[in-house]
C-alpha cells in the first residue's frame, strides 16, 4: 500500500483514511485501547494552523484525545517521520506511542529517516 498524496480539502480522502488507519490501527494516545472504528482522522498540526491534509500529518485519536489535543491548553503533539506520535503534557512529561501496524508499511512509505535524537518508548501515563 502506497502513501496517498496529500489533499489541499481539510476532509482527508479514503485513501489517506485506509492508510492512516492502517498503520494506526486504533487511538494514538499513549495507553489508549480505542478501536479505529471509534477514531477521529486528526491533523496533528491544525489545518487552520498550516497544517496539510496528509498522511504524514494525520492520526487516529477517540474523540477523548482528539478533544484533549485541541481544546486542553499546554498539550504537545508531534508525529514523527516513522510515524512515532510524542506526546507532552502540560507539565512537560513525554510519552511515545509507535503505531502498531508500522510493518504492514513498506519503509518508502513512511517518509525521511529519524533524526540521530535518541527516543525512549516509556510506559503510558
Amino acid at each position: 500500500m502506497q502513501r496517498p498524496p496529500p489533499t489541499e480539502s481539510y476532509q482527508p480522502t479514503a485513501p489517506q483514511r485506509r492508510w492512516t488507519t492502517a498503520r494506526d490501527r486504533g487511538c494514538r494516545h499513549p495507553g489508549c485501547q480505542n478501536r479505529a472504528g471509534w477514531a477521529d482522522l486528526d491533523h496533528v498540526v491544525a489545518h487552520a494552523d498550516g497544517g496539510p491534509t496528509d498522511c504524514a500529518n494525520l492520526c487516529c485519536l477517540c474523540r477523548r484525545h482528539h478533544r484533549l489535543k485541541t481544546h486542553a491548553p499546554g498539550w504537545s503533539f508531534h508525529l514523527d517521520a516513522d510515524g512515532a506520535l510524542l506526546v507532552t503534557t502540560p507539565n512537560g512529561v513525554t510519552r511515545v506511542s509507535r503505531p502498531p501496524g508500522i510493518g504492514f508499511l513498506e519503509p518508502f512509505e513512511l517518509g525521511g529517516p529519524l533524526s540521530d535524537a535518541d527516543i525512549v518508548s516509556v510506559m503510558p501515563f
